[in-house]
C-alpha cells in the first residue's frame, strides 16, 4: 500500500500504482477464497478516494474500469481457491466413506466366515454326537462298575481304581471333543502369529476323523517334518482345512474306495511357499465345474447340501494370508486341492525364537 501511495503522490503516475493493488487482492483471494473480494472492495474504496481528496488526475471511467478488474480478478482467484478446496474437501470425504465402506465390509467378512463355519459345524452334529456318546458311555459303564464293586464288597481296590482311572481318561476325551468345537465356532478377533502349519493340519484332521470313519473313509497323512512355519491366524487357517476336508469326505459318499491323503511339503518350485495338498477318491467334477468351485454360492452338493460359500471364503481367507488354493480334478476319479502359504523369513523366524 505504502508503494502503491508513493507512485501515486510522488511519481505522480495513474496507472502504475494500481498495479501494487492486486498483490494484496490476490493474497487475500487465495488465502480466503471469495471472501477476499472484502479487499478489492476496501482497493475500490481507496481508489475513489484519491479524487474525493483531489489527488487523482485521470478520469473517474478510468478507475471505474481498474475497479472492475480488481472484482474480476478477485472473483475468478476466489473462484478457483474455493473450488480447490470444495474439491480437496470431497476427497477427503470420499476417503472417509472409503475406509468406513471397508472397516463394514471386513466386518461382513468375518461374520460370513464365522457363520459359515457355523454352518458347517452343525452339518456335523450327527458325527460329533455319536463320538461324544461313546466316552459318555464308557462314563456310565465304568462308573456302573465300580458302584457295583463297592457295594457288593467285590474286586479289590485296584480294580476300583482302574474303572476310576478309565472314568477319568474318559472326561478327558469328551472334554477335548468339546474344546475343538468351541474353538471352531468361536468368534474372534483376527491374530496372525507363526504357525506349524502340521499341527493346524493334526488339530482339524483330528475333529473330523470320527465323522470319517463313519463314512468308512481311511485317511492317509503325509506331514513333511521340519517345515518352516507360516504367519497366520490359526482358527481362519483351521477353517479352510475344515471346509476341504468336510467337502472331500461328501464326495466319496458314492464312491466304492474311499481314502483321504493329506500331503504338506515345501514347493519345490518356489522355497518360500508351504503346500498343504488334500487329494480324495470321490466323485471329482468336470473342467466347466472347476472354473465355477471358487464363486460364491456355487456347489456341487445336493440341493439342501452346504451354502456354497465355503470354498470362496476358503479362497478369501487364503488370499488375505498372501497364499492361493487350487483344485485339479476329473469327473468321477476324484480331486486335488492345494493350498499354498507364504513361509516365514529365516530372519523373522530368528526373531520369534
Amino acid at each position: 500500500m505504502g508503494v502503491a501511495l508513493y507512485f501515486r503522490l510522488s511519481l505522480h503516475t495513474d496507472i502504475i500504482y494500481t498495479h501494487f493493488m492486486y498483490i494484496p487482492i490476490a493474497l487475500a483471494c487465495l488465502w480466503w477464497g471469495r471472501r477476499g473480494m472484502v479487499v478489492a472492495l476496501f482497493m475500490a474504496i481507496l481508489v475513489f478516494s484519491f479524487h474525493l481528496l483531489g489527488l487523482k488526475l485521470g478520469s473517474i471511467w478510468n478507475d471505474a474500469a481498474r475497479i472492475a478488474l480488481f472484482g474480476l480478478v478477485s472473483f475468478f482467484i476466489g473462484s478457483a481457491r474455493d473450488r480447490e478446496r470444495a474439491e480437496k474437501k470431497a476427497q477427503e470425504q470420499a476417503e472417509i466413506r472409503q475406509k468406513v465402506l471397508t472397516a463394514l465390509a471386513a466386518k461382513q467378512e468375518e461374520q460370513l466366515e464365522h457363520s459359515t463355519r457355523l454352518a458347517e459345524l452343525g452339518e456335523m452334529a450327527a458325527a460329533i454326537s455319536h463320538e461324544l456318546n461313546q466316552p459318555l458311555t464308557g462314563i456310565r459303564n465304568y462308573a456302573r462298575n465300580a458302584f457295583y464293586m463297592l457295594e457288593q464288597s467285590v474286586g479289590s481296590v485296584e480294580e476300583v481304581k482302574g474303572n476310576l482311572r478309565l472314568i477319568s481318561e474318559q472326561v478327558d476325551r469328551a472334554a477335548k471333543i468339546i474344546n475343538e468345537m468351541r474353538e471352531l465356532a468361536r468368534k474372534e478377533e483376527r491374530h496372525f502369529t507363526p504357525l506349524a502349519i502340521n499341527s493346524v493340519i493334526r488339530e482339524t484332521a483330528d475333529f473330523l476323523i470320527p465323522q470319517m470313519r463313519l463314512s468308512g473313509v481311511e485317511v492317509e497323512f503325509q506331514l513333511s517334518e521340519n517345515l518352516p512355519d507360516v504367519r497366520g491366524d490359526r482358527t481362519r487357517l483351521a477353517q479352510i482345512f475344515l471346509n476341504v476336508l468336510a467337502n472331500a469326505r461328501q464326495a466319496m459318499e458314492g464312491s466304492p474306495m474311499r481314502r483321504l491323503a493329506i500331503h504338506s511339503f515345501v514347493d519345490p518350485g518356489d522355497e518360500r511357499f508351504v503346500v498343504v495338498e488334500i487329494s480324495d477318491t470321490g466323485k471329482g467334477f468336470s473342467a466347466e465345474e472347476a472354473q465355477k468351485l471358487f464363486l460364491p454360492f456355487f456347489t456341487t452338493k445336493k440341493s439342501g447340501h452346504g451354502t456354497g460359500l465355503g470354498l470362496s471364503i476358503s479362497k478369501a481367507i487364503v488370499k488375505d494370508h498372501g497364499g492361493d488354493i487350487e483344485a485339479r480334478g476329473v469327473s468321477g476319479q476324484g480331486a486335488t486341492f492345494s493350498i499354498r502359504l507364504p513361509a516365514i523369513e529365516e530372519e523373522e523366524r530368528e526373531n520369534h525364537a
